[in-house]
């Protein structure tokens, strides 16, 4: 019966990959350091579905600011010492990330 399964379970995968259905992928998280009034990397490409952990190294206070393409933005909050603040990037687009606290603070994603 094991093998019958087995069976099945390749000729389905077969039929999926054949029709050109993409199975699905997984999103990554990848990290943004705060530190020395920066964010680090200054500037980085993901996939959409990606997240960033925007971790705090500093050991004052940040705010995590994301200006989207459209040109809205979303206070996402303050980020305080050894906190991570997890944010998705759903949608394709360049977004710009700032803090309002340190007007100098700021880097670009871009979301393929």
């Amino acid at each position: 019966m094991l093998h019958g399964t087995n069976a099945l379970g390749s000729a389905i995968l077969a039929v999926v990959v054949s029709s050109g259905l993409a199975l699905p992928s997984h999103a990554a998280e990848v990290g943004v350091d705060q530190l020395d009034l920066q964010f680090a990397p200054s500037s980085m490409t993901i996939n959409a579905g990606d997240s960033v952990r925007f971790t705090n190294s500093d050991r004052i206070a940040h705010d995590i600011t994301i200006v989207n393409p459209d040109g809205t933005s979303e206070d996402k909050g303050m980020n305080s010492y050894m906190v991570g603040i997890v944010v998705a990037f759903p949608r394709p687009g360049v977004y710009q990330v700032r803090c309002r606290i340190h007007s100098a603070m700021k880097m670009t994603i871009t979301v393929k």
